[in-house]
């Protein structure tokens, strides 16, 4: 880390070392439950930006400014989880739903096939002769 003068900013005090930063990172998250209540994850994403402002600005950041960073960081994370959100549905619709529509496609023809000849069948859905069985064979 350049421990000297920073170019184009002022220096707010002391920095961490990157030792010390990891080490106080390392304490945060220990002893926490696997699981942390809403309340807790905030606390701890809060002291984690407040660790970072002091390992690469300094000690002596203004809190008013830490506030504003600590907003802005809400709404990102807020951005983040809903990027999230949708990486997840698409996930889902490419596997998940794929899986579950076939299902269903299987379901159907099977119904269908109680009520249709086979002839019927093939020509309702458009099916090749012997189709039918593979979809059925597949259905577990």
């Amino acid at each position: 880390m350049n421990s000297g003068r920073m170019k184009g900013i002022e220096r707010y005090g002391s920095r961490l070392s990157d030792r010390e930063y990891e080490k106080r990172i390392v304490e945060l998250y220990s002893g926490l439950p696997p699981i942390p209540d809403k309340r807790t994850e905030e606390r701890i994403r809060r002291r984690e930006l407040d660790l970072a402002i002091d390992h690469r600005l300094g000690q002596d950041f203004p809190m008013e400014r830490r506030d504003a960073l600590w907003d802005i960081q809400r709404r990102v994370e807020k951005k983040r989880g809903r990027l999230f959100f949708h990486w997840l549905l698409s996930y889902i619709s490419h596997g998940w739903l794929n899986r579950r529509s076939n299902k269903l496609m299987r379901y159907l023809v099977d119904e269908y096939a109680k009520i249709l000849t086979e002839d019927e069948l093939q020509a309702f859905f458009d099916l090749e002769k012997n189709e039918r069985s593979t979809l059925s064979d597949n259905n577990h």
